[in-house]
């Protein structure tokens, strides 16, 4: 086997969003590839068990036979003071090398100095698993270039720096800066860049179907069934500003206000980019509002959180569920295409 360890410089960098499109870029130039997390992450649960959704995103983009779960090696959680890997984990993780593909494309951590106290971090992983390590950070400006740069000496001597993919590049301010001035600097100082890929909201967005169904909401009006939101909004403001301020704001947007506030709710629908109308509190609306959504389409859901507890929830899904269909995977494919040096990265697999 012969891997390529995707590691994050921080938090929500894209190496899920990367693995997929890298997977198939290789595959169209006819490279067998395969993916897989050694350790995993319990973000929710399926049927009473922990869950990692990177891998069911994995799974469900590129076709893979095996089930969601096969895919993930080891699964940690949040537990009071450090998760601890289980007896024979290295073992388990080792077994990789002996993946059959081509080319196994292996998803780091939450970040990559994450499982530094229980000794399953990405450099020990990468490391032991002998697969050079592309670091993949959101671009943020200067604060990103000191993180890469943090995050190259975490790896040391025991994992392989490939290099970096500057992600979610703002294609309007931020650019040509990057081209310009941060990919010439870090190949000066030893950090090869392997791609630059602008920052694309429409990846973000997360179909309204599933937003009700992470939630747990109770869906009171079902709108279109193709809608999704590509960003959320919290309605704490009176009904004028609350329009004045959806209008300004660009994109499919879902609305997040307290059950009791009917002028938001009325405001929220009237807005033609409002695709999803979530009521906190467990307070269902009045009939006209229940009219109003129907009459426009939106979905219209409850949930008996508080609001700020429930925009977090759904803010916290973007980015985050399955890529939706063929016009998602296909904006993928051409961010990589034109945003990846591929010929660079299969120089790395040989």
């Amino acid at each position: 086997m012969k891997g390529l360890y995707l590691a994050a410089v921080e938090e929500k960098a894209g190496k899920t969003s990367l693995a997929v499109g890298l997977a198939r870029a290789l595959r169209a130039r006819g490279l067998e590839v395969t993916y897989r997390k050694p350790v995993g992450w319990a973000s929710t649960f399926r049927e009473g068990k922990p869950f990692d959704r990177d891998a069911e995103v994995v799974a469900q983009a590129l076709g893979l036979p095996e089930e969601p779960g096969e895919l993930v090696t080891l699964l940690g959680g949040e537990v009071p003071r450090a998760w601890w890997a289980p007896e024979g984990a290295w073992e388990q993780i080792l077994a990789l090398k002996e993946l059959p593909a081509q080319l196994v494309l292996l998803e780091g951590r939450q970040w990559v100095g994450r499982g530094l106290l229980s000794g399953l971090s990405d450099p020990a992983l990468a490391g032991r698993l002998s697969a050079p390590v592309i670091l993949i950070s959101r671009y943020q400006g200067e604060a990103s270039v000191d993180r890469i740069l943090a995050a190259a000496c975490l790896l040391g001597e025991g994992a392989a720096l490939a290099g970096v993919v500057l992600n979610q590049v703002s294609a309007d301010t931020e650019l040509a800066e990057v081209r310009g001035y941060v990919v010439p600097w870090l190949e000066e100082r030893g950090v090869p860049v392997l791609g630059v890929l602008p920052f694309e909201r429409r990846l973000r967005a997360v179909p309204v179907r599933l937003v009700v169904e992470e939630l747990g909401a109770e869906l009171l009006v079902e709108g279109k069934a193709e809608a999704e939101v590509e960003r959320f909004v919290v309605g704490a403001m009176g009904a004028e500003a609350a329009r004045r301020h959806l209008s300004r704001i660009p994109g499919q947007l879902g609305v997040v206000t307290g059950g009791d506030r009917a002028d938001i709710q009325a405001a929220a629908l009237s807005s033609p980019r409002v695709r999803l109308l979530i009521l906190t509190g467990g307070m269902h609306p009045g009939q006209a509002i229940l009219t109003q959504a129907r009459d426009r389409g939106v979905t219209l859901a409850v949930v008996p959180q508080d609001t700020m507890t429930a925009a977090e929830a759904a803010e916290g899904l973007l980015g985050r569920l399955p890529l939706t269909g063929e016009g998602q995977l296909a904006l993928v494919d051409q961010l990589v295409a034109e945003g990846l040096d591929l010929e660079r990265i299969l120089e790395l697999v040989g």
